[in-house]
């Protein structure tokens, strides 16, 4: 396992700078410059000059790349927007985007592989049939439409917060008093985070089960006068996982993906919402590095599922 552990990350090498040359020649052939947004028009051309060299812009693309390359290994990249070190900029967000998409990935499956056990234990009753209708729902409404429909109907009955990581105006808090805050923030975002993952997964889960069912163990298991719970848990749930497996691995990508529509709507101050900021304002190192990190978090993903897949499966073995 280990010898494959290692070819595999050494694979990803090429793979990973590739996107990020893609992702750097995308990012600077975009319509638009920054030098738009931070340079007032009437600046004397020396100081245009001089602003483009201070970050490579003057030179052509290629070279521009490598100096990326070079800053982003070192860490010394610079955000165009006020000459902070990018990677402050993302550390002092990435706590935030860390707790919502943990809270939303334990929603998800504490709730979507139940479920899908339930439809599959059920398959063609009622309780199935709007299971899949509101599955269905999931997958197929925007989430930002989700959001907004939820904001409009649900946080006028329970008095739910939709700004913010915090309370705007209260003094510090006693640190129980200020989870519980943060908790009571955190409850629309990571629902709506969760509503697309609960809604796919249930689904897969659902069909993962009913191909175990028909397996012939699972026959032989009743057969013996095992238990209902007995066949259902400890035999077919635990093959029926191995899908469910290489899914989490494209999970957390895109959870980290799609913060960025649910950290603008809900003001949630995370990473997403720092990329969204930097995209309008052609922050070009912070585009950049959220790019290459969302490329190695899809990478690592692919990475995690094929170790889980072997964890749950013993007869897998990789060499």
């Amino acid at each position: 396992m280990s010898s494959y552990l290692i070819r595999r990350i050494l694979q990803s090498i090429p793979v990973l700078i590739g996107i990020t040359v893609l992702s750097f020649a995308m990012v600077h052939i975009a319509p638009g410059s920054p030098m738009g947004q931070y340079l007032d028009p009437k600046v004397p051309q020396k100081v245009v000059e001089q602003w483009e060299k201070n970050f490579h812009l003057d030179k052509p693309l290629h070279v521009q790349y490598w100096h990326w390359l070079r800053d982003f290994v070192s860490g010394d990249l610079k955000s165009f927007k006020d000459g902070q070190p990018v990677i402050t900029k993302i550390l002092q967000r990435l706590p935030a985007t860390i707790l919502l998409n943990v809270v939303a990935t334990i929603i998800i499956f504490s709730l979507a592989i139940p479920l899908g056990v339930f439809s599959a234990t059920r398959q063609y009753s009622a309780a199935d049939h709007i299971f899949t209708f509101f599955a269905f729902l999931g997958i197929s409404l925007p989430s930002f439409w989700i959001a907004y429909m939820l904001i409009l109907l649900v946080v006028q009955g329970f008095g739910l917060p939709v700004l913010g990581a915090r309370t705007f105006g209260l003094v510090e808090l006693a640190p129980m008093a200020g989870l519980a805050d943060r908790l009571w923030h955190l409850v629309l975002p990571a629902t709506i985070a969760a509503i697309t993952g609960i809604a796919s997964l249930s689904r897969y889960m659902r069909g993962s089960m009913l191909e175990v069912n028909r397996q012939d163990y699972i026959r032989t298991a009743q057969a013996k006068g095992l238990s209902e719970q007995d066949v259902r848990y400890r035999h077919a749930m635990r093959n029926a996982l191995l899908p469910i497996v290489t899914i989490f691995g494209f999970l957390i990508p895109s959870l980290i993906g799609g913060s960025v529509i649910i950290e603008s709507i809900f003001a949630w101050p995370g990473i997403g919402r720092l990329g969204y900021q930097a995209v309008l304002s052609r922050d070009y190192p912070v585009i950049m590095t959220l790019n290459t990190i969302s490329a190695v978090l899809v990478l690592a993903g692919n990475l995690v599922a094929d170790v889980l897949y072997a964890w749950v499966d013993p007869r897998i073995q990789y060499r």
